[in-house]
Formats: C-alpha cells, sequence, structure tokens
C-alpha cells in the first residue's frame, strides 16, 4: 500500500515499514498470525495462549465453527472436518493453506 510523504504508516513496528512485496518467510508469518487472530477471535483464547500452546481445543460445536471460520478466511478447503479429535494444530492448519489464498491474496478486508 503507497502512503503520501514518507510512506511510513504512523505507530507501525519496524517489521511493518519494510517496503517491497513479502517474501516468502514474512508470508509464512503472515498466514501464521492470521491463524492464530482467527482462533483467538473463535476461542475468546489471546493469540499468545494459542501460540505457546500450539493448538486449540473445543467440543464439536466449537470445532466446526473454527474451522469454518479458518476456511471463510481464507477462502480454501482444509479437509479438517472429518479429522479424528477436536484439536485444530497451528502448524497442520497453516500446512494446509494453499499459498496466496483469500486474505493473503487480498481477496478479504
Amino acid at each position: 500500500m503507497d502512503f503520501p510523504g514518507d510512506r511510513v504508516l504512523e505507530g507501525a513496528s519496524a517489521e511493518d515499514r519494510r517496503d517491497g512485496p513479502a517474501t516468502p518467510d514474512r508470508g509464512g508469518d503472515l498466514t501464521r498470525m492470521l491463524v492464530l487472530k482467527c482462533l483467538s477471535d473463535q476461542t475468546g483464547d489471546s493469540a499468545e495462549e494459542i501460540a505457546a500452546a500450539g493448538y486449540v481445543e473445543g467440543d464439536d460445536r466449537d470445532y466446526v465453527e473454527a474451522v469454518n471460520r479458518l476456511e471463510s478466511y481464507f477462502d480454501c478447503t482444509l479437509g479438517l472436518l472429518g479429522a479424528d479429535g477436536r484439536r485444530i494444530v497451528v502448524e497442520d492448519v497453516i500446512a494446509r493453506i494453499p499459498a496466496g489464498s483469500g486474505a493473503l491474496a487480498g481477496g478479504h478486508d
């Protein structure tokens, strides 16, 4: 996104101020951040708690709602609804998200 003047978003961290397209590492970080935000919004747990644990667990309804929300964020099917157990592992979700999907492609605000 281009900003007038010095092109720096006021209050942005040094990481967010870097110019240029996202590198693969930054894209992975963005995916991880969005997965954590989505799970945090759904469960009410902080993103830091979820990141530290590496997963979230819930009853059947919570699990389905969280998976549906993740699929909506990234506009893709993750294939988690038929999985055994009701644990969503953050790294597993990230590995299932195709590059450039949904919010990563600018398809969602």
